[in-house]
């Protein structure tokens, strides 16, 4: 990526110094993950945990929120990529076509999951004569709290309340009342230093004694070796991984639970209120998690997310639509002071969809379920219960109206979606019990299988628009309905599939094989924009229905609106494809997986593999 950066003063004196959420990196070490614009600012960090109160989160607000920046004085053009398969991100700033300081940041990473550095390290390396400057400002409490700043001899010391954050370095910095800085930096060519950022410590060490070489050099092995784990060679290889790593990141070691993003707030619509908190596990997620690590023969992540994720839902004896990536409350929903991304308010913490009835959830167990066998897992007994309890209770909730994939927050309905969900639970259930041998009720989930195809097929098929429709009644599509094809629940030649199919693309789908969610009012405000794992859906019906040029060039589309580094969010807008929604969105690059993968299947392994002009960016951050 290039990108040109303008020097600016510090963010309390500007009026803008939000960066684009395409305009960033992340680096992870399976805790947490740290957001790191191109012009090398953090200003999303959450310590020592993906769902801890952040201690950098100016991208929420760049007035209160904290941040670290390390930049030249000078006007320059940026580099940023990673570390061929780590997730170590390197950012170089560029003067008349040479590299005049280059950064390299990194969360130590290990893999003994015991292992725990609450820290993020970033070497500062001048490879010409360059001024920088440097502003350390941690956030306390979204801001509510001003730290005592106490210095040392090895850095600064910020205090409040229970929490320490530390900066060691040998750099000179000065303090005012919430940071501390120094705007004149004078580096020769060839020197370099550390910077390590650390929290819940009582005292600072030398910035030496982090050892942060060894722990860099430990760093690239982690993610290298497992890296060596991926299996795949095909189209799109440098996709596959890139997609994989960040997919790894977002795992919580300690429990093995997935965020879906580790972020919060980050809006689906500049100054609308989608703004959602993504630091949990949903359900949902989890069948494509366990198929797309499954295709690329990462099993034992596959195998270890869905036990890990069992036990939680079997301690707990009830099915949750989220879990929280701990034992915390993902119910406690609470709006933060702060103006958000662009003004996007309000900025939310914890989630209440989990207070939902998402009947889709329950199907996307069993497909989860399905999906490991298909791939080789074993279904032992105690899972089979899992499976017999799991349409126990669908079995007298299926007729439910709820809220679906989307979430709605207005009034449940009968959503096509959801009962389709419901239809693949039975469905699936039967061919995988019967293949391995497990005594079941087969007549009773046959007949309700017919009963809930009859149903959709009564009523949630209109005629005079020839598709599936949103909800019962209803005499719109709904773009989730894109999963229809993915299923065994219409032949993908039947006349309502390729109908629905024509009618989404008709009233969801914009240039570049963008789709919207939906068209109906759900009482939010701000514009609805694309979503992209919709876009990977429709790549994959195209490729069922052998429309395989069709697929390669909306795959070929679409993958080149992935940023710089090949990361991708949850939404992008549809006229400018600025990013939009959480970031890095985990189901986003499953998405990316799936569909490269059974795109590839189409081509022999003799055929040489087309390759995606990634293009560069020349974007001015704003």
């Amino acid at each position: 990526m290039v990108v040109t950066s303008n020097v600016t003063s510090s963010p309390e004196e500007t009026d803008n110094n939000y960066i684009k959420i395409q305009n960033h990196g992340v680096i992870f070490n399976n805790r947490t993950a740290a957001l790191i614009g191109a012009d090398g600012t953090i200003d999303w960090a959450c310590f020592p945990n993906f769902n801890s109160i952040p201690i950098f989160d100016s991208i929420l607000d760049y007035k209160k929120g904290g941040y670290l920046m390390v930049k030249p004085l000078c006007n320059t053009t940026i580099n940023q990529y990673y570390e061929e398969f780590t997730n170590i991100l390197i950012t170089e700033f560029i003067k008349d076509n040479n590299i005049i300081l280059k950064l390299t940041d990194f969360l130590p990473a290990s893999k003994f999951s015991t292992t725990n550095f609450p820290e993020i390290h970033r070497f500062v390396e001048a490879l010409d004569d360059v001024t920088i400057k440097l502003y350390f400002k941690p956030s306390f409490n979204y801001g509510q709290e001003i730290p005592s700043i106490e210095k040392d001899k090895n850095g600064y010391l910020f205090h409040r309340t229970e929490r320490n954050i530390g900066i060691s370095t040998n750099f000179k910095l000065n303090k005012n009342k919430t940071m501390v800085y120094n705007d004149n930096i004078k580096l020769n060519k060839g020197s370099f230093q550390w910077i390590v950022i650390s929290t819940d410590i009582n005292h600072l060490s030398n910035v030496d004694e982090y050892k942060s070489y060894k722990l860099l050099e430990y760093t690239r092995n982690y993610w290298k070796n497992w890296s060596n784990t991926i299996y795949y060679q095909g189209l799109y290889h440098k996709y596959i991984v890139r997609s994989a790593l960040a997919l790894k990141g977002l795992f919580y070691e300690p429990t093995g639970m997935m965020v879906a993003a580790p972020t919060s707030s980050l809006p689906e619509s500049i100054g609308g209120e989608r703004n959602w908190d993504y630091r949990f596990t949903w359900i949902r997620d989890t069948a494509y998690v366990i198929e797309a690590l499954s295709l690329i023969r990462l099993n034992d992540e596959a195998t270890k997310f869905l036990y890990d994720l069992l036990y939680r839902i079997n301690r707990d004896q009830k099915l949750r639509t989220i879990y929280s990536i701990d034992d915390s409350d993902t119910t406690d929903e609470k709006i933060i002071d702060y103006s958000g991304y662009m003004n996007s308010a309000p900025v939310r913490i914890g989630n209440k969809a989990g207070d939902q009835l998402q009947l889709d959830q329950f199907g996307s167990i069993i497909n989860a379920i399905y999906q490991f066998n298909l791939a080789g897992g074993m279904v032992t007994i105690q899972l089979w219960d899992f499976v017999l309890s799991i349409l126990n209770s669908l079995k007298s909730i299926w007729k439910y109206p709820d809220s679906s994939i989307w979430e709605f927050r207005t009034e449940p309905k009968q959503y096509v979606y959801s009962k389709i969900i419901s239809w693949t639970a039975f469905h699936e259930a039967i061919i995988m019990g019967k293949a391995l041998g497990y005594s079941a009720p087969y007549n009773e989930w046959k007949q309700i299988e017919d009963e809930i195809k009859n149903d959709i097929l009564k009523n949630g098929f209109n005629s005079e628009i020839n598709s599936f429709t949103q909800y019962y009644g209803s005499t719109n599509v709904d773009a989730s309905l894109l999963r229809i094809p993915l299923t065994d629940f219409l032949p993908v030649n039947d006349y309502r599939i390729t109908g629905t199919l024509k009618k989404i693309e008709s009233d969801l789908m914009h240039n570049n094989y963008l789709f919207k969610r939906y068209n109906e009012d759900d009482g939010l405000k701000g514009d609805d924009n694309a979503f992209l794992l919709l876009s990977f859906w429709y790549i994959e019906d195209l490729i069922k229905m052998k429309k395989i040029k069709d697929a390669k060039n909306a795959l070929e589309t679409i993958l080149n609106l992935s940023n710089h580094l090949m990361l991708f969010s949850e939404e992008i807008d549809l006229q400018t494809h600025d990013f939009l929604g959480n970031f890095p969105q985990a189901i986003t690059h499953l998405g990316v997986i799936r569909a490269i993968v059974k795109l590839n299947e189409q081509f022999s392994n003799t055929q040489k593999s087309p390759m995606v002009n990634h293009k560069k960016s020349n974007l001015k951050i704003e």
